[in-house]
């Protein structure tokens, strides 16, 4: 388990075990780990997306730990390639995202900017903070063509789940009014 200050909705830094946390005027949230924790603060937790274009979908959320300080994309792809077993040459991913995404799984593909190792101007990721969203998918796999009744069933599945996200930062945004 690990201890994490909340920024409203979004996940914010995790605290680790030798640290001093001042309660006073922070939530806080306990979140049960899949791996091991993070165990400086010089380390990142990201929370990593599988799109998957061939199937229009995504996989379920993953977190890695960036173990340096520069947050160099090589390091970044390496842990992408690990966690995945896609050769990092195949291996794109996203600028970084604030946590939860909305971002519809019809627009992934083509709303977002992707980058690899051979980029000609590989995307630094600015992350001062724990929590983000990386976005990343194997650049061999190919769009899926989709049938009206696909798009109009994903379309229908990601209004409910964006509403979700929008009616839950709205309810604690009007907490603090």
């Amino acid at each position: 388990m690990r201890l994490r200050y909340k920024r409203g909705v979004y996940p914010g830094t995790v605290y680790l075990d030798h640290q001093v946390i001042d309660t006073y005027s922070k939530e806080m949230y306990v979140e049960p780990l899949k791996e091991p924790e993070k165990n400086n603060e010089a380390q990142i937790q990201v929370y990593v997306i599988r799109w998957r274009p061939s199937q229009c979908s995504v996989d379920p959320i993953e977190e890695i730990i960036l173990d340096n300080d520069d947050y160099d994309p090589k390091h970044v792809i390496g842990k992408l390639s690990e966690l995945s077993g896609v050769p990092v040459e195949y291996i794109y991913y996203t600028e970084r995202l604030s946590f939860p995404a909305e971002i519809s799984c019809l627009d992934i593909e083509n709303r977002l900017y992707w980058y690899s190792i051979t980029s000609d101007r590989p995307y630094s990721l600015p992350l001062y903070d724990d929590g983000y969203v990386i976005y990343y998918k194997d650049k061999r796999e190919r769009m899926k063509e989709l049938t009206d009744k696909e798009r109009s069933e994903i379309q229908e599945a990601e209004y409910a789940r964006l509403e979700r996200i929008r009616e839950c930062k709205s309810k604690h945004e009007h907490r603090y009014w």
